[in-house]
């Protein structure tokens, strides 16, 4: 695609041409001939007025007024004003479909909000058809999450990383809450995606689509609407589709820009200002509250911003010609769950109200389209904006994209995702700008709070309720470094650990961790499935390590530990009193790429550890451990799935009690306590085909697996069985798991858990 140089517009073509019939064309045969002076009769002053018009209009532009249809054509020039309403919106595309059927033309186009969103996509050259296919391919649950893509974190990022409940920003000493409750990256990548193409070939200039567009947002500042006929599309959409606390609101200019539905939700006028003649309303506005909606807090700040929305609507209230209004009930704006439904609604309405229409119809029928252009060129430069922290340099390698280079949407695409993973950011989008032949790609950022007050919260039948509060710095010293302090607490242990973590993300390079913890681990000794109370270890220690990654997925590392730790006396137990020192040599290397930490439901994770206990450095124990674990998932249909778990464990010499292997239900044994198995070596493995309906997973599980004292010990005829049945669910405060099993000897057991793990 050749980038364009601005063309006049209307009524500048006009002096244009004047001023060409007055003095001659270069290069265009008037009546003196080809490039000479025309002899045409004409006053001096008429023709100097002729070229200082042009001149600044082309300078100084006057307000457009985008031509609507054909002047002095057969019919009247056909305008739509699409409305917002989020969910209930999708319903134009419906209408769409049945303005094509009809053979209507449409002369230009005006939305607010989602009615923007869709009004900009058809006047871009999308069919209803594609509209339809692209709706429908949304995962509308995650398009509006804060959630990171898992697999593009950096594995030391997600390492043993426990999500938290609750994350406050903290900024020059003050708590900062979020800017909006849900996340604007997945709609920024997602319009960009769809829109730049048409936005470049139009020279950011809405008159100048395939079918002129206006489009509306609301002056956070002032309460005025404001009407956009220019800049780029994509941002300028976005910026409509900005529904106050749910999503940021959009900086353009020295504006600060909301959802346009606030003040104008169906912009007929808008459309009558275009130059339509007649103008068909799609108004998919959701319904007003029932007084048993706003009967709490909640509901009542709802209902006054709904009336005060409503009064300020109606001050640029017009009468449409024809008005649609498809029959969606009281569907909530928020409900995409039958995306299929509401464009068969519009659809319905549209044939309906289309019918009594006779000046819609032309010979030629709907526009003729051609492919949506994409951005096409090369990439000159790679400008970062918006950092005031975080160094541009690591924004420009987690992009990938080095200038020059010939732009590829899939590259700029994947890149934003990798910078997005960095958790540097609150949000981050795109922009492609032009710059004479070639491109210029706008790396835009806005950074989340360097400092976060954390809090996680769980529980299990084993150790009851546990919580944290995490202290953490994500940006220490501007390549992303991340210090935290966490206090942690449970019925099975608790205490304090803190971390300092260099491992400069993408800027490459090998990279670096420091952690010193003190923490009392009281983990429960059984005897033949029999509780007989719960041990204690203090561990005090100080590791150091390095660690180098490959990409996002593969991590090694290498690390020294000292410390002390403390075994203490509890009677019953037969578990000795001792103070020992630690001196350990452990090497690492983890394969990761689990789409989700709790509830995956594709990948591959595994990790090969090895410990060797230093003697020479004063090591009360001889020891060695090699360990080896792994989870995969493989998705066979949208709806099932199935779960593999393993672990494999060797240690020889002189093995303390608090370094045996542990395992039990209901991961890998079901039918058993969680790790009432303790042992020098283990062998255990597990398989769960999973059924996922209505974001519940349905299990059921078996697995096999013992620990044994010697590696001679080790014999697949004596393995334990088990079998358990149960449900897994996502929550807003961390995964919901029930489940009920039986051992290979008849026992049974009950697991329930919440939230962290």
């Amino acid at each position: 695609m050749r980038l364009p140089h601005r063309r006049p517009r209307r009524g500048e073509e006009r002096h244009l041409l004047l001023l060409r019939e007055l003095r001659g064309a270069p290069g265009r045969a008037g009546p003196a001939g080809p490039g000479l002076r025309s002899t045409r009769p004409a006053s001096r002053a008429l023709a100097r007025h002729a070229a200082l018009t042009a001149a600044l209009l082309v300078v100084f532009p006057r307000p457009a007024r985008a031509a609507c249809g054909p002047e002095g054509g057969a019919r009247p020039p056909v305008g739509l004003a699409l409305s917002g309403g989020g969910a209930r919106a999708l319903a134009h595309i419906g209408v769409l479909e049945a303005l094509e059927e009809r053979g209507a033309r449409i002369d230009c186009i005006a939305g607010a909000s989602m009615g923007a969103a869709i009004g900009a996509l058809y006047a871009s050259g999308y069919a209803p058809v594609e509209l339809e296919r692209i709706v429908e391919s949304i995962d509308w649950r995650q398009v509006f999450s804060h959630r990171r893509e898992r697999t593009l974190v950096p594995l030391s990022r997600r390492l043993d990383e426990v999500p938290p409940v609750l994350k406050i920003g903290i900024e020059e000493g003050r708590f900062r809450l979020p800017s909006s409750t849900e996340s604007d990256y997945r709609l920024d990548r997602l319009l960009f995606r769809l829109l730049a193409g048409p936005g470049l070939r139009s020279g950011d200039d809405f008159d100048r689509l395939p079918i002129p567009f206006r489009l509306v947002a609301t002056d956070l500042g002032s309460g005025s609407r404001v009407v956009l006929s220019h800049g780029g599309l994509a941002r300028t959409v976005r910026a409509s589709l900005s529904t106050p606390a749910s999503l940021p609101p959009v900086p353009l200019g020295n504006q600060l820009l909301v959802d346009g539905g606030l003040v104008d939700n169906l912009p007929v006028d808008v459309a009558r200002e275009m130059g339509a003649r007649l103008v068909i309303a799609v108004d998919a506005t959701s319904p007003p509250l029932l007084p048993e909606q706003y009967r709490d807090a909640v509901g009542v700040g709802l209902q006054v911003v709904d009336v005060l929305a409503r009064a300020r609507n109606a001050a640029y209230a017009q009468g449409a010609d024809v008005v649609i209004q498809p029959d969606l009930g009281r569907r909530s704006s928020t409900d995409y769950s039958d995306v299929a439904g509401l464009i068969a609604a519009g659809r319905e309405a549209g044939r309906a109200a289309l019918a009594r229409v006779n000046e819609l119809s032309t010979p030629a029928g709907t526009q003729p389209r051609g492919p949506v252009p994409v951005p096409e060129g090369v990439v000159a430069e790679v400008e970062v904006r918006g950092t005031r922290h975080v160094r541009p340099g690591l924004v420009r390698a987690a992009l990938g994209v080095a200038a020059p280079r010939p732009f590829a949407m899939a590259e700029v695409m994947d890149g934003l995702d990798r910078v997005y993973a960095t958790g540097l950011f609150e949000s981050c989008w795109v922009e492609a700008e032009a710059a004479g032949d070639r491109l210029r790609l706008v790396m835009n950022a806005r950074e989340a709070p360097r400092r976060t007050a954390e809090l996680g919260l769980g529980y299990d039948e084993t150790d009851g309720a546990r919580g944290f509060v995490r202290l953490r710095d994500h940006d220490l010293f501007g390549w992303g470094q991340q210090a935290t302090l966490a206090a942690i607490a449970s019925e099975g242990g608790g205490g304090l650990r803190a971390e300092l973590l260099g491992d400069r993300l993408w800027a490459g390079g090998p990279g670096y961790w420091l952690e010193a913890e003190a923490f009392d681990e009281r983990p429960r000794l059984f005897t033949k499935g029999e509780l007989l109370g719960r041990a204690e270890f203090d561990r005090d220690d100080l590791t150091f390590g390095l660690q180098a990654s490959a990409g996002p997925s593969i991590l090694t590392r290498l690390g020294l530990t000292g410390g002390w730790l403390d075994v203490r006396s509890r009677p019953g137990l037969g578990v000795d009193p001792a103070r020992e020192q630690v001196r350990l040599l452990s090497g690492a290397v983890v394969w990761d790429d689990l789409d989700d930490r709790d509830l995956p439901t594709s990948g591959v994770q595994l990790r090969l550890t090895a410990e060797r206990s230093l003697r020479s450095l004063g090591a009360t124990h001889d020891y060695w451990r090699l360990h080896a674990r792994g989870e995969a998932v493989l998705p066979l249909t949208r709806r099932f799935l199935v779960q593999g778990r393993f672990t494999l464990g060797l240690a020889g010499r002189d093995v303390p009690v608090h370094a045996l292997y542990r395992i039990g239900g209901p991961a890998l044994l079901p039918g058993i306590h969680r790790d009432e198995l303790w042992g020098r070596q283990v062998l255990a493995a597990s398989i769960a085909p999973t059924l996922l309906v209505r974001g519940f997973r349905l299990c059921l599980r078996g697995g096999a697996g013992d620990v044994w004292p010697a590696h001679r010990d080790i014999t697949l005829r004596s393995l334990r069985r088990g079998a358990g049945f149960g449900f897994e669910k996502e929550t807003r405060f961390g995964p919901l798991a029930f489940e009920a099993a039986i051992g290979g000897s008849g026992r049974t057991a009950v697991y329930a858990s919440a939230g962290f793990r």
